[in-house]
């Protein structure tokens, strides 16, 4: 009866989803990582773990949202304004940090044709435009072809990319003490072979690693996102609970 394996497919398909992406939040390697660092004392990997517990508690409160951002984002982006910034507030918990209309910038060459400043890098004296302001006119980095304010792009950006981004950087930590690095180098790159690094802000952590696996880099991030705090204006720090991510080098 097609009735009833429909409606048990579709359960299937949501257990194996729910299923995945805790295997994918799952610190179990980054406390591996985190013990093998030689130059880390003992004192501070306790507080580092206490940090990723956290971040862990941080990421039960999200993972309903962050799952669903796909599915709800087809509802809910072909009824927001293309002058939005946000999603109403009834949707904020599918919200992003920055803005819907995504967190780069671009520049307009002497031929007025425009350019992401992530996929070519402006010259310089280049005026940057936020792909925000109403006045900018390409496209952007994570929706080729697509401007920043469509449908498209801000599905890819509030659907895919940085689902439920708000949510976490309001389950975050207030950032009132100077960034250090304390192990490895202080940013890694998708592009690198392999690398690592342990920031500190007081009593708060973020350990990220990078590594090289054919043309992907596989990511883990855990903690408190130092890297992204020390520029915020509001010097706040998301919460991040990745324990497995492959994403293409350099993107």
């Amino acid at each position: 009866m097609i009735w009833l394996t429909i409606p048990a497919a579709l359960l299937a398909l949501l257990a194996a989803l729910v299923a995945l992406r805790h295997w994918m939040a799952s610190p179990a390697r980054v406390l591996d990582e985190i013990e093998a660092l030689t130059d880390v004392p003992a004192h501070i990997k306790a507080d580092l773990l206490d940090c990723i517990d956290a971040a862990q508690d941080a990421d039960r409160k999200t993972w309903l949202y962050d799952l669903s951002a796909p599915l709800v984002m087809l509802l809910v982006l072909p009824f927001v304004p293309r002058s939005a910034d946000h999603l109403p507030k009834w949707a904020r918990n599918w919200d992003n940090d920055v803005s819907m209309n995504g967190d780069g910038h671009g520049w307009q060459d002497e031929g007025g044709a425009w350019h992401d400043a992530r996929i070519k890098p402006p010259p310089e004296g280049a005026l940057l435009v936020s792909h925000s302001d109403p006045a900018y006119g390409g496209d952007c980095y994570y929706a080729k072809g697509h401007h920043p304010r469509s449908f498209w792009a801000r599905y890819i950006w509030l659907g895919w990319r940085n689902r439920a981004s708000l949510m976490s950087l309001e389950l975050g930590e207030q950032i009132d003490t100077p960034v250090v690095c304390i192990s490895g180098t202080p940013t890694v790159p998708r592009n690198t072979e392999r690398g690592h690094f342990v920031l500190q802000s007081g009593d708060v952590y973020q350990y990220r690693s990078v590594r090289r696996v054919g043309s992907f880099a596989l990511l883990r991030n855990y903690g408190f996102k130092l890297d992204n705090a020390r520029y915020r204006a509001d010097g706040k720090a998301s919460a991040v609970a990745i324990g497995r991510s492959l994403k293409r080098r350099g993107d």
